[in-house]
């Protein structure tokens, strides 16, 4: 009988824990949605209230991890403390203010919690300053009051749940046992199992993330572990090896380089979005080449394919190589978006924009996507110029009918911001023109095959007519840079296709399927002050553009972009589609034949190994290389 009463009380507590729960989830996805109760809803509609049941009843699969994390944590307080109202009153608090800061930093910034947001904590002054002087005074009484009642739940003794110590240390333990899978949600042990319990991580957007998954598995999803696959001689010894390696090798490419920063000089990475050629499309024959102008200066400066790790999205993981020279397919699979999962990791010194005095990026639309303003932080960019920023773009029009902000409007904010100043300045546009939706009303260009009823005809049609604005704002913009007496070097490649050919094999077709072109190209200015060299792949990794760009321009390189100058002159090029649980590495050679890791030379090999190192160091490992001289400004 003694037993049996047990039970009943612990299955009575199970059964109160599961109720709060489900109450605290809903108050949590309520602070979620407040901000735009519509964001990421479907066909939900714009009820505030309504949704966050929407959220608890359709989504019962998701929802019900974040449930069980919350009994999990209910049950950890309880054990903790022996009293249940502590625990009902702690909870009560932390869902109060895990509410109010999700709505407070999508308002403010467009972004839920993830595991980033807590470098915000170190500058706690900071974000006390950003809030109503009235939530700051709710939260201080909150704070007595809760006290208060904590001090009288202590000294009501009949509250007490657990009389046994032994037992509350082997519950304290279960609970932690059942809690870890739950903080490495998203590494390749317990991925799958989560996925089939219903988490469909969103991680190119936070909020979308917690509008879908609940708050709290959002939170979960943003956690890395296990990035990369640890390189089995990985020690401080080796790394110090690698810098002594690559300093020298540095010095032999400085010999024969004549210029030694970029001083006085701009340089431009241009991300265009969705945009790959026509001719790329196995099958496609359109009546006119949309892109004849690229096509001309394509073929009189260094150029070539892009290899893309992503097919109709993938943007940031695209950029994230070219800024920092690190390779997607080193990572693991389930590194998704590197700039969520690996904010950390990403500092100024080991990126591009280590080497320039001023960095700014423009991207003509909201600045909240994929985490990029504590990204960018990290960086060192001096400022992040968006439509929703502190001092926003200047302009915004549109072209056509379409749904965004057009590149001629993009290619004019970065040319109202080129210096004019002694410093070197490093500019990177995100362009947004040719995003979906394409509602292009032009009809320019017409599909004359393939003739398959399962194509959108008047989808692709539109997105060729944005391909053609492209094409003719891009033409104008380099007349414009060609004007300058300031040498500009501008780097631009389309980030991905659009998913809209659906008649593409995109498994028997992958090469084409992520091909994009890339040009590297200088004014006038740039060639008199530095020289040229034709620095062309047929096919190039996004990761190896600022060492083609530096090697154009006879740039001298520090220790890190010596071994990319390696990489690019004696390896061929990463294949980015290519993904392998134990971190092995595919490469594309000049006709488009795919190579495994162990196929290539020893040199190569000892090369690659170089390189995942690096890579593994500065990501996952204890950043041995950051208090080196191998990442520094070239003077």
């Amino acid at each position: 009988m003694k037993i049996n009463y047990k039970v009943f009380k612990f299955l009575r507590i199970n059964f109160l824990f599961l109720w709060l729960s489900i109450l605290f989830l809903y108050i949590i996805q309520i602070g979620i949605m407040l901000a735009d109760p519509t964001y990421a809803t479907g066909e939900w509609g714009g009820d505030l209230w309504i949704n966050g049941i929407q959220f608890v009843i359709n989504q019962t699969t998701s929802a019900g991890i974040n449930v069980l994390v919350l009994i999990m944590l209910m049950w950890l307080i309880t054990i903790v403390s022996n009293h249940i109202p502590v625990t009902i009153i702690l909870m009560s608090v932390l869902t109060a203010l895990v509410t109010t800061a999700e709505y407070q930093l999508i308002s403010l910034s467009r972004e839920a919690i993830t595991e980033a947001s807590f470098q915000e904590v170190t500058a706690l002054g900071n974000l006390i300053g950003m809030l109503d002087i009235k939530l700051i005074i709710v939260s201080i009484t909150v704070l007595v009051v809760t006290i208060a009642l904590l001090f009288i739940v202590y000294h009501r003794n009949k509250w007490i749940v657990f009389k046994s110590v032994r037992w509350r240390a082997t519950l304290f333990g279960l609970t932690i046992c059942m809690l870890l899978p739950f903080f490495s949600i998203n590494s390749p042990r317990y991925q799958e199992t989560f996925i089939k319990l219903g988490d469909a991580a969103k991680t190119w957007d936070s909020w979308t993330d917690a509008v879908a998954n609940g708050g709290i598995v959002a939170l979960l999803n943003s956690r890395t572990t296990d990035a990369m696959v640890k390189p089995k001689s990985y020690s401080q010894n080796t790394m110090k090896e690698i810098v002594s390696k690559y300093q020298n090798q540095a010095r032999l490419i400085n010999v024969g380089r004549k210029n030694t920063n970029f001083k006085n000089q701009t340089v431009i990475y241009t991300l265009s979005e969705s945009l790959t050629m026509p001719k790329y499309v196995p099958g496609l024959t359109v009546d006119n080449n949309p892109l004849s102008n690229i096509s001309q200066i394509m073929n009189n400066t260094s150029s070539g394919h892009m290899i893309s790790s992503g097919y109709g999205g993938g943007t940031a993981g695209i950029e994230y190589s070219t800024l920092t020279g690190f390779a997607i397919p080193a990572y693991k699979p389930t590194v998704t978006m590197p700039y969520s999962q690996l904010t950390n990791s990403i500092n100024e010194k080991s990126t591009i924009t280590g080497q320039f005095d001023k960095k700014i990026v423009i991207h003509p639309y909201i600045g909240t996507f994929y985490n990029r303003r504590a990204v960018y932080k990290n960086m060192g960019i001096n400022y992040f110029y968006t439509t929703d920023s502190g001092k926003p773009i200047q302009y915004t029009a549109s072209i056509d009918d379409g749904s965004n902000i057009s590149d001629n409007s993009a290619y004019k904010n970065v040319l109202s911001k080129i210096s004019k100043g002694d410093g070197s300045q490093f500019i990177q546009l995100l362009t947004m023109q040719n995003h979906l939706p394409w509602t292009f009303s032009g009809r320019d260009y017409n599909v004359i095959e393939p003739t398959d009823s399962n194509i959108d005809l008047d989808m692709v049609e539109s997105y060729l007519q944005g391909l053609h604005y492209t094409d003719s704002a891009t033409k104008s913009f380099l007349d414009r840079l060609n004007k300058l007496e300031r040498p500009v070097t501008l780097v631009w490649y389309g980030d991905h296709w659009p998913g809209i050919f659906s008649f593409v094999n995109t498994t028997t077709d992958a090469l084409s399927a992520h091909s994009t072109p890339y040009f590297i190209w200088q004014n006038d200015a740039a060639k008199k002050a530095n020289g040229t060299v034709d620095v062309s792949q047929k096919y190039a990794d996004p990761s190896d553009f600022t060492a083609m760009m530096m090697k154009m321009n006879n740039m001298k390189v520090d220790p890190y972009w010596a071994l990319k100058t390696e990489l690019l002159e004696k390896v061929p090029a990463i294949n980015n589609y290519k993904r392998d649980d134990d971190g092995k590495i595919s490469f594309i050679d000049k006709s488009g034949k795919s190579i495994d890791e162990s196929s290539l030379t020893s040199n190569q090999q000892k090369l690659v190994k170089d390189f995942k190192l690096v890579q593994y160091d500065i990501t996952t490992g204890k950043n041995y290389l950051l208090k080196t001289k191998f990442f520094q400004k070239v003077k």
